[in-house]
């Protein structure tokens, strides 16, 4: 979303929405391996929720770590119960496998995919109000680094040096492959004024946990996964909400990150990624990542 559309949708959106002056109090956390932060923004609420696991578990994934921000939109309860409860249904997944060690690749994917359709038809049983949530998450093994994503947020791998050697892609309604599909599913995308592009009137996103007053086979909750080899090029790993991706791109966030990387906790680093953007005219919440690989 470009900045002129964020400016003109804070300033001509409801007061139900947006704050009069932005939320700049953080939660932030670092430890050796990983920093994260969130922060409110000029929104009335926070919808970004998170979870990491490290170790993913004490048994047979001992060796993985897992993160994730899920980035709610009309509520909360989506967002907040999904972070809730995907470690527990992809361990349950993935403790079926016979090994951790020599992955099928194809199978590994295959149940992560029907893990996520599995989470959002048990939030259907309970989901009380009308909200849907994006996310981006990671596996990281000792041998290779999953990106997950459902949605507009975003994780990059990167090199030392701010290179971008790996980046997920947008579910959004602009993305051809995107409109071709929920064409075929009998959805349709629109546009109206200023705004930007929507699908049944209603979403720019176009794959979500939750929504269920849309028919999820126009908007399911269906990840898209990368893998990348976890080798001596990849130096950290960067996940995070819209809010960020909004007002900066791959490469100015990787060079932001490994400016400052040898000198700064990466906490530190989240916290002045948020005020950059917040200079850049985010106007969303903003949640973040980011994780030591080598």
């Amino acid at each position: 979303m470009s900045k002129d559309i964020q400016t003109n949708e804070r300033n001509t959106s409801s007061n139900d929405l947006y704050l009069d002056e932005p939320c700049i109090k953080k939660e932030l956390y670092s430890n050796e391996v990983f920093g994260f932060g969130s922060m409110q923004g000029w929104r009335k609420t926070n919808e970004d929720f998170s979870k990491y696991l490290m170790p993913f578990d004490n048994h047979l994934w001992k060796d993985w770590a897992f993160f994730s921000v899920f980035d709610g939109h009309n509520g909360i309860e989506t967002a907040k119960n999904a972070a809730h409860l995907i470690g527990k249904y992809l361990l349950e997944s993935f403790n079926k496998l016979q090994s951790n060690i020599e992955i099928d690749i194809a199978q590994f994917n295959d149940i992560i995919k029907k893990t996520f359709i599995q989470l959002d038809k048990h939030l259907r049983e309970f989901i009380q109000d009308n909200s849907g949530s994006v996310c981006i998450a990671s596996l990281i093994g000792p041998k290779n680094i999953y990106l997950i994503n459902i949605g507009d947020s975003r994780g990059i791998i990167i090199s030392k040096d701010g290179q971008v050697l790996s980046t997920t892609k947008d579910h959004k309604p602009s993305v051809r492959k995107e409109q071709e599909r929920i064409r075929k599913t009998g959805g349709h995308i629109t546009k109206s004024g200023n705004d930007v592009l929507r699908v049944e009137n209603q979403l720019a996103t176009t794959r979500a946990l939750g929504d269920y007053s849309l028919d999820k086979h126009i908007i399911p909750a269906l990840p898209d996964i990368i893998e990348y080899p976890r080798d001596s090029s990849a130096s950290y790993l960067i996940i995070a909400s819209d809010g960020i991706w909004d007002v900066m791109n791959n490469e100015q966030v990787a060079l932001f990150v490994s400016q400052r990387a040898s000198n700064s906790r990466l906490d530190q680093i989240i916290s002045e990624l948020f005020d950059q953007c917040l200079k850049e005219e985010s106007s969303d919440n903003m949640t973040a990542y980011i994780v030591k690989l080598d």
